[in-house]
């Protein structure tokens, strides 16, 4: 899976989904400028985004307790036995089985994480843009008190 990239105009809440850190950092950048923005940011962030782990792995050994204890439960000492010393062998076939059984579960009903972390964090200051009225002419913007604009 190629990396992607998110950005942060406030270091805590990433967004965007880039396929390079170059094009997260220009729509951060454009993101910044909006007007709309009533503090606008003097720093974004551009992070690696990191899919988060739906956790489906690794549940083998409490299901085989939890069917134990109801079987105990049910019938008593009689099976105490039940579903102990089972070989490593045995658990990591079912763990896998296990995984793969709660990851189409979880594909089929759109429960997969759509959060993320963020790594590889990058800082980036925010240019300042043109102010209102400023001079582009070359001109300087201030002169002594006093001394008329053509040097006399």
């Amino acid at each position: 899976m190629p990396a992607r990239f998110a950005y942060s105009l406030n270091g805590e809440n990433y967004s965007g989904t880039f396929a390079s850190r170059d094009l997260a950092l220009a729509a951060a950048l454009h993101a910044a400028q909006d007007p709309m923005n009533l503090a606008p940011p003097q720093t974004i962030y551009v992070g690696r985004r990191a899919e988060a782990d739906p956790h489906a792995a690794g549940h083998a050994k409490t299901i085989l307790r939890e069917m134990a204890w109801q079987a105990h439960d049910e019938v008593g000492a009689s099976a105490t036995n039940y579903l102990n010393k089972l070989s490593d062998e045995a658990i990591r076939e079912l763990d896998l089985s296990l995984e793969q059984v709660l990851y189409d579960w979880l594909r089929k009903h759109e429960l997969l994480p759509t959060y993320f972390k963020v790594e590889g964090i990058s800082e980036h200051p925010v240019p300042s843009g043109p102010s209102i009225g400023m001079k582009t002419t070359g001109q300087r913007e201030v002169n002594q008190v006093g001394q008329a604009r053509d040097g006399n």
